[in-house]
């Protein structure tokens, strides 16, 4: 939360129809973080989907595991919202609150907003100011059998086929799969290839690349991810965490990854941001 990636505003609840099982399935659930608490998250999201009786019913259907959850929303609206913080059965919720609602749920889910539209996601700073210059200084690519973890919009993913002998890009969201296919066509790139596939379950053997690499991807679960990393990645084959260029002004690195053995690399955005590249090369025997 809190990266301002987009107007909120500028999108409906509608962009749910967009999301895979698995965004759907952490969204529709119990999340005690929303708004610091603050705010009931199950209140707001019935008030959200009000005017989306179909957007329910979608989600029912991508994923009948958030079944329960659903229907306790349906319950709030068919009750006319009972509030049940404050103990007062309030009126049938006025076009205002429901547009108030829908903007702070879009707010709070905004990166998986973003991942639905991926020419909004392509305009994000830490991806239009990125250069591919960084991860060059990183590894070698010439001759080198690639996987780029999470590839998003592609942005390691097609740096990475300009030099690489093939680039295998793991995403396990389908709107961006196709995007990056179409790039693919469009440009005639033919060394790179789009697959499914999530950090913690790598559809790939061991010991198949030279070059793992990722960009905000590990976030809370680096001992599952860099284990996937180290299992795919080749003996002496090389680990790269490289980040986009953002504002954020860091004054550490992330002292997971450089516990586990990485080496950092730090140079400031062309937005005033401090930012940490991180590499490791990887020995088995």
């Amino acid at each position: 939360m809190g990266y301002h990636w987009i107007k909120a505003e500028e999108f409906s609840m509608e962009a749910v129809l967009l999301f895979d099982r698995w965004v759907i399935r952490y969204i529709m659930s119990e999340n005690t973080w929303y708004n610091n608490g603050q705010r009931d998250y199950k209140t707001d999201m019935a008030k959200a989907l009000s005017r989306y009786p179909y957007v329910i019913e979608f989600c029912k259907r991508k994923a009948p595991e958030c079944a329960g959850f659903l229907k306790e929303i349906e319950d709030i609206n068919a009750a006319g919202f009972l509030k049940e913080i404050r103990g007062i059965h309030a009126a049938r919720i006025s076009e205002a609150e429901a547009r108030r609602a829908e903007t702070e749920i879009l707010s709070a889910w905004e990166h998986f907003v973003v991942y639905a539209y991926p020419e909004v996601m392509e305009q994000l700073g830490y991806i239009r100011n990125w250069r591919p210059e960084r991860l060059y200084a990183l590894a070698e690519f010439k001759g080198k059998l690639v996987l780029d973890i999470g590839s998003g919009t592609g942005r390691l993913a097609f740096a990475a086929a300009a030099r690489a002998e093939r680039v295998y890009a793991s995403e396990p969201c389908d709107v961006l799969r196709e995007y990056m296919r179409d790039k693919i066509r469009q440009n005639g790139i033919t060394n790179m290839k789009v697959l499914d596939g999530e950090i913690t379950n790598l559809p790939y053997e061991d010991n198949t690349f030279d070059v793992v690499m990722a960009g905000h991807v590990a976030g809370a679960l680096y001992e599952e991810g860099i284990a996937e990393m180290t299992r795919v990645v080749k003996d002496g084959g090389v680990l790269i965490c490289c980040n986009g260029d953002d504002e954020v002004k860091r004054k550490v690195p992330e002292e997971a990854l450089v516990r586990r053995g990485f080496e950092y690399f730090v140079h400031e955005s062309c937005d005033g941001g401090v930012i940490y590249d991180y590499r490791k090369v990887v020995h088995k025997s």
